[in-house]
């Protein structure tokens, strides 16, 4: 079986119409993130998979770990929510508000905005 390289196999399976795995995310440097104070940096993210919706009403929080963070803000079913990244590693989403981070929610908390079900 001929070897071929990742680059050429994902675009073969977009081109096919096949869903491409979230490993295949794009990292993004965590310097070019915007932070507000207190926001905990993590050690990576990931271009978001999708763009999403609150699923079910949630915390917002200064670090991705809940090890002694707090709350900073609060979200509600239905509301749209601009996720900035996903936490390299882990199942959170670091969100935002006019482009800069306010905190991490838990993606299970969150709907893919094509899916949401109001």
């Amino acid at each position: 079986m001929p070897k071929i390289s990742l680059a050429v196999a994902v675009i073969a399976a977009l081109a096919a119409g096949q869903v491409v795995p979230a490993a295949f995310a794009a990292d993004i440097p965590a310097d070019s993130l915007k932070l507000a104070p207190g926001v905990v940096k993590a050690e990576g993210y990931e271009t978001p998979a999708t763009t999403y919706i609150v699923a079910i009403s949630t915390n917002i929080y200064s670090d991705h770990s809940l090890v002694g963070d707090k709350v900073t803000g609060s979200l509600k079913r239905g509301d749209r929510v601009e996720v900035l990244a996903k936490v390299k590693g882990w199942d959170w989403a670091l969100v935002g508000k006019d482009g800069a981070g306010i905190g991490y929610v838990s993606i299970s908390m969150l709907s893919p905005a094509d899916k949401y079900v109001p």
